[in-house]
């Protein structure tokens, strides 16, 4: 289906996602891995199932296919979980059960106006799409009330029942992860600011970039195919690649040859955690990029507060990161205010919670705040 749904009625409010306790199956659609499962009546999340995305790394081919590919998968892990969940799908005491809510979390650049895909690097790879999941789901499984929501913002949907978030002001959510984006959130009202003509916001993965290494610039692609973008640097997928290109030697990595054949990746994480002076000097070249774009939204939004960081890049490398963001924050600085109160963003750059739930649970949280049966997008 090439066409989209009905336009997007909105009416999300903040205060029916923290009231409701209506389970919801909740679907994630990363870039490395696709998962499903329920929020529950008590806010916790029970994961049912769990496989490696369908994306342009795993499936090469037509992007149509690999949208395909991922309705298909939604369609089949709407029932599996229906056939898994049980009691955890039961409507709470009083409330009628009507029909299943399905809410899915899509790592992909999103209208969040009328539910178009832009396209995902970590997906699609370098292609650019116009494709709308939700009338297709809606059109496969119509018994099903579907919600679709970008990922970033599906996080920071999340923060509106963090207990840890401020009940007011403004909030952002970052993941580091397969890609890199970045959601500003009003926490009264739930409400995410897009572009008013392309619905889009924080899409900073590919803003362009640099990174310095050994006196002089190294260039990268990022898997949108363009040069030398913040994602190239400072994501997953990006460290990898650097860490095939570097020396071995530069940031510790094993000198035994099938050693290097193993993910390289989680090696890194291992010499960083021992303190490994090449590895946490490559850990500040890679955090650099994307200090430098907080620093700047820092400088233009400073009521945003806290910014919660997540994926499975920080939850990898843990304080090591965050540690490492904030020392490259700190070089760059805010005139006028570093060096006056030098520990200025140690509270306004935090952890999220490290069990990789967030897209997820903010997913579900989004579907309750919802107040009709429509089609939704964000």
């Amino acid at each position: 289906m090439t066409s989209p749904p009905a336009p997007y009625d909105g009416g999300f409010r903040a205060d029916l996602a923290r009231g409701s306790r209506r389970p919801i199956i909740v679907l994630d659609l990363g870039g490395t891995w696709f998962r499903a499962g329920v929020l529950r009546a008590d806010g916790t999340v029970a994961v049912f199932r769990r496989d490696p995305a369908v994306g342009a790394r795993t499936r090469p081919g037509p992007v149509r296919a690999l949208q395909d590919g991922i309705v298909d998968w939604l369609v089949g892990a709407v029932d599996t979980v229906l056939g898994a969940a049980g009691a955890d799908l039961a409507a709470p005491h009083g409330e009628p059960p009507g029909p299943p809510r399905c809410a899915v979390s899509l790592g992909a650049a999103m209208n969040g106006t009328t539910g178009e895909v832009r396209g995902s690097a970590p997906l699609f790879g370098s292609a650019t799409t116009s494709w709308w999941p939700a009338a297709e789901l809606v059109a496969r499984r119509p018994d099903v009330r579907w919600s679709v929501v970008n990922d970033v913002s599906a996080l920071a949907y999340a923060l509106l029942t963090d207990p840890a978030a401020p009940a007011r002001g403004k909030a952002a959510a970052l993941t580091v992860s397969t890609g890199i984006a970045y959601r500003t959130i009003e926490l009264a009202t739930g409400r995410i600011p897009l572009d008013a003509r392309h619905g889009l916001q924080g899409e900073i993965g590919h803003l362009p970039s640099r990174l310095d290494w050994e006196g002089g610039p190294l260039s990268a692609r990022c898997d949108c195919g363009a040069p030398d973008h913040v994602a190239a640097y400072s994501s997953g997928s990006g460290i990898a690649a650097l860490l095939r290109r570097l020396p071995i030697a530069s940031w510790g990595g094993p000198d035994e040859p099938e050693a290097r054949r193993g993910p390289l990746t989680d090696v890194f994480g291992a010499r960083v955690a021992d303190g490994h002076p090449g590895a946490l000097r490559l850990l500040d070249a890679v955090t650099r990029p994307l200090a430098e774009v907080l620093t700047t939204q820092a400088t233009l939004d400073p009521e945003v507060t806290p910014t919660v960081l997540t994926g499975g890049v920080v939850d990898g490398l843990g304080d090591a990161y965050l540690h490492s963001l904030l020392r490259n924050m700190a070089r760059t600085g805010l005139y006028g205010i570093t060096d006056r109160d030098p520990d200025h963003f140690a509270d306004r750059i935090v952890r999220g919670r490290p069990d990789g739930l967030g897209a997820l649970r903010g997913a579900g949280v989004h579907a309750r705040g919802l107040p009709n049966e429509r089609v939704h997008t964000a």
